[in-house]
């Protein structure tokens, strides 16, 4: 007897993978410290390219091109930018039918850094979360749909060459550094070594 297929609400029904331009979120931050992120403004979302490799660009990337009236953007860090002692960590898990981002970081000294939101890009758009008093890592981001989309049901995601979330990145706002970028592009080695 054939096995029963299980379809969730959240499994993505696309064809092929999402793609989104590689720019960043527009994170900015005013003379008293307050950050806010841009989500909008004159221009609609359109597709380049064609195909199976449309790519998504986003309100947010022309956000302050022409009336100069925006706070000062933000500077995004990069890993190598962090200090000794702060380790940004993610994986992929779940399958086709529920799958989600797992954020982790590490600090040794919680007194200099902490991590205090994350926010997640994805293909659709944007994710967002506060780290609650007490709360440690992980953070979850549950995907549904399009920010759904994976090439195969393994669980967890080994990191194959697919790379089936990249054009997502993840925002870590840690106090006393900034904003981090941290790209999903990784391929594991263990599989690279294959």
């Amino acid at each position: 007897m054939a096995e029963k297929r299980e379809f969730s609400i959240t499994r993505t029904r696309n064809g092929f993978k999402p793609r989104i331009s590689d720019n960043d979120l527009p994170f900015y931050q005013d003379a008293n410290g307050d950050v806010t992120v841009g989500f909008g403004g004159a221009n609609d979302i359109f597709y380049s390219g064609s195909g199976s490799t449309v790519v998504a660009e986003m309100p947010y990337m022309y956000l302050g091109e022409e009336d100069g009236g925006l706070p000062e953007r933000q500077q995004i860090l990069t890993e190598d930018d962090l200090p000794e002692g702060v380790e940004l960590d993610y994986r992929i898990d779940g399958g086709f039918n529920n799958n989600c981002i797992v954020v982790d970081w590490t600090i040794k000294n919680k007194d200099l850094y902490q991590v205090d939101w994350v926010a997640l890009k994805t293909f659709t758009g944007m994710q967002m979360k506060y780290v609650l008093p007490k709360k440690f890592p992980p953070l979850y981001f549950a995907l549904a749909r399009e920010d759904a989309y994976v090439y195969c049901n393994k669980q967890p995601c080994e990191e194959c060459a697919f790379r089936c979330k990249s054009g997502f990145v993840i925002y870590y706002h840690i106090k006393g550094l900034g904003i981090v970028r941290k790209p999903m592009t990784r391929i594991s080695l263990l599989k690279l070594e294959k």
